[in-house]
C-alpha cells in the first residue's frame, strides 16, 4: 500500500502550524543559563528584550502618568517627598514571543513588598499590530502611555537596596500575564536571578530611585541579567 503525500499546497500551512506549535509549546518555556555579573551598584536588565522607554520620574508622574499606580505600588521610593511621590527613572522592556520569558531580579536586597492587579475591564494589546511588527523589525514603540500600559493585569515587586527601593512590574500583554512569581515578602533577593515567568511575554517595567543613571537607551536590546542598564552614581 502506498502512502500518500501531501500536496504541495498545504505543506506551507503544516509547516506553519508546526512553528506555531513549538513556539507556543517548547520555545518560550526555554531556561538558557545565565550568569550574572553584577559590580557595586550595578542593576540589571529584568528580562530579555527591547527597550521601549527610558523616561524622569518626577513628582510621582511621567507625562501626567501616576507612577505608583502604573506600578502597582505605593509611594514608597526613598529620595521622594510625602507630597510629591517617587522620583528616578522609568525603564520600559517589551518582551516580545520570540524573547525569553523569565523575569530577573534586578538588584540585590530584601523583597518587602509582592502584589498582583487583574484588569476588571480586560487585557488590551499593549501597543497594537504595527507597534508589535516595529518591534520585530527594530523600531521600538513607546508604550508607556497606552491603555494596555496603564489598564492591564500586572505583578510587582518592590526590593530595598542601600541606594532606595527598586520596584519591578510585568505588565500582560493583550492575553494576559499569566504569570509566576518566585519572590514573597522577605526574602533576600540576589541580582540575576529569576523572579518570575511571564508565559505570553508582555511589558517589563523598572523604577529605579534618582541615585541611579541609566546606561540603556530606547531601541537597545537587553539581555537580562546580563545586561547593565543602570549604575548607581559614587
Amino acid at each position: 500500500m502506498r502512502s500518500r503525500s501531501l500536496p504541495p499546497v498545504l505543506l506551507p500551512l503544516v509547516a506553519a502550524g508546526v512553528a506555531a506549535w513549538y513556539l507556543r509549546s517548547v520555545y518560550r518555556f526555554r531556561d538558557p543559563v545565565r550568569l550574572p555579573q553584577a559590580g557595586p551598584g550595578d542593576v540589571l536588565s529584568p528580562a530579555d528584550g527591547t527597550v521601549s522607554f527610558v523616561r524622569r520620574v518626577q513628582g510621582g508622574q511621567v507625562d501626567q502618568v501616576r507612577v505608583p499606580e502604573l506600578l502597582n505600588g505605593p509611594d514608597s521610593a526613598p529620595d521622594s517627598g510625602p507630597q510629591n511621590g517617587p522620583g528616578g527613572w522609568l525603564i520600559g522592556v517589551f518582551v516580545g514571543p520570540l524573547d525569553v520569558h523569565y523575569a530577573y531580579q534586578p538588584v540585590s536586597g530584601t523583597v518587602t513588598r509582592v502584589a498582583r492587579r487583574d484588569a476588571p475591564a480586560g487585557n488590551a494589546a499593549l501597543g497594537g499590530t504595527g507597534a508589535a511588527l516595529g518591534f520585530l523589525a527594530g523600531r521600538p514603540a513607546d508604550l508607556l502611555g497606552t491603555r494596555g500600559t496603564l489598564e492591564n493585569a500586572r505583578l510587582s515587586s518592590v526590593t530595598a537596596t542601600p541606594f532606595g527601593n527598586v520596584t519591578l512590574t510585568l505588565v500582560a500583554p493583550g492575553g494576559g500575564l499569566r504569570g509566576t512569581t518566585y519572590q514573597q515578602e522577605g526574602d533576600e533577593a540576589r541580582a540575576g536571578f529569576k523572579a518570575a515567568f511571564m508565559q505570553e511575554g508582555g511589558l517589563v517595567l523598572l523604577h529605579l530611585p534618582a541615585a541611579f543613571t541609566p546606561s540603556v537607551g530606547v531601541g537597545d536590546r537587553v539581555t537580562g541579567a546580563q545586561t547593565v542598564v543602570a549604575s548607581a552614581r559614587n
